[in-house]
C-alpha cells in the first residue's frame, strides 16, 4: 500500500508544483475546520477536495480507503462522545475526520515524499528530521514488504479462517513481523555502514512550478472557509 501511494504520487499531474502550495491548501482548511460546530462548511471542504480528486484523476480507491479508516476511527472512537453531547456533536466529529481525510489524501497523492524532505532539509534545524523521515520511509517500504510476504504466505496454508483463528494468525503475523524486522534493521545497518553513510542524506536538486495565482486562489479559498466558521451560528 505504501509503495503504492508513493508511486502515485510521483506520477500526478501536480507532482512538479512546488509542495508548499499544496501543504497550504490541504492543511490549513483542516486547522480552519477544526473549530466549527456546524456542518456545512464542512460538507463544502469535503466536496471541494472530492471535485479535485476527480479533476486530477487520483485513484479513488486509494482515497476511499484513506476515507473509510479516518470514518472508522472516529466513528469507534466518539461512541461514548455521542452520551454526553449528543447526535449533533458527533456528527460533526466525523464529518472533521472524513474532511480531514480526504485532504490529507489529495497532498500525499500528488505530493512525493521527496520534495517534501527536500524543501525542508534546506532549513537547517530541520535537515535532521528530514533525514530521519527518509531513513523511515525507507524502513516502513520493507516492512511493508515483509508484511506482504507473511500474509499470503499464511494465506496459502489456510490461515485466517473464521473470527478465532483471524484473531490468533493475526498475533503470529505481528509477531513474526517484528522478528523479521528487527532481522532486517541489521541489515540495513551493516549496508548502510559498508557504504560509508555519514549521517546525511542527499536529496538532489529538485525544480518547482510556483504561482503566485494558485497562492491566491488557495488563500481566497482558505479565507472563504475561514468566514463560514465565523459566522455566528443563527446566520
Amino acid at each position: 500500500m505504501l509503495r503504492t501511494v508513493l508511486s502515485y504520487s510521483k506520477l500526478s499531474k501536480l507532482a512538479n508544483i512546488h509542495p508548499i502550495e499544496k501543504i497550504i491548501l490541504c492543511i490549513l482548511p483542516i486547522i480552519a475546520l477544526s473549530f466549527t460546530t456546524r456542518c456545512y462548511p464542512l460538507v463544502i471542504n469535503i466536496m471541494f477536495f472530492l471535485v479535485l480528486h476527480i479533476v486530477y484523476k487520483n485513484p479513488m480507491h486509494i482515497v476511499k480507503h484513506f476515507v473509510e479508516a479516518t470514518f472508522l476511527f472516529a466513528l469507534v472512537s466518539s461512541i461514548t462522545f455521542v452520551f454526553d453531547y449528543g447526535w449533533y456533536s458527533t456528527l460533526i466529529l466525523i464529518l472533521k475526520a472524513v474532511s480531514g481525510g480526504i485532504s490529507v489524501s489529495f497532498l500525499t497523492l500528488t505530493t512525493p515524499t521527496d520534495h517534501v524532505f527536500y524543501i525542508f532539509s534546506k532549513i537547517s534545524w530541520l535537515r535532521d528530521i528530514c533525514d530521519i523521515g527518509k531513513s523511515m520511509e525507507r524502513f516502513l517500504i520493507l516492512i511493508d514488504d515483509e508484511f506482504q510476504t507473511l500474509r499470503k504466505s499464511m494465506l496459502c496454508r489456510g490461515a485466517f479462517g473464521g473470527f478465532k483463528n483471524k484473531v490468533k494468525d493475526s498475533g503470529s503475523l505481528a509477531a513474526l513481523l517484528f522478528i523479521n524486522t528487527l532481522k532486517r534493521w541489521k541489515e540495513i545497518k551493516d549496508g548502510i555502514n559498508s557504504r560509508g553513510y555519514r549521517g546525511n542524506i542527499y536529496y538532489g536538486f529538485e525544480e518547482f512550478h510556483l504561482s503566485y495565482k494558485r497562492i491566491a486562489i488557495i488563500v481566497g479559498y482558505i479565507t472563504f472557509l475561514i468566514i463560514l466558521v465565523s459566522i455566528p451560528k443563527w446566520f
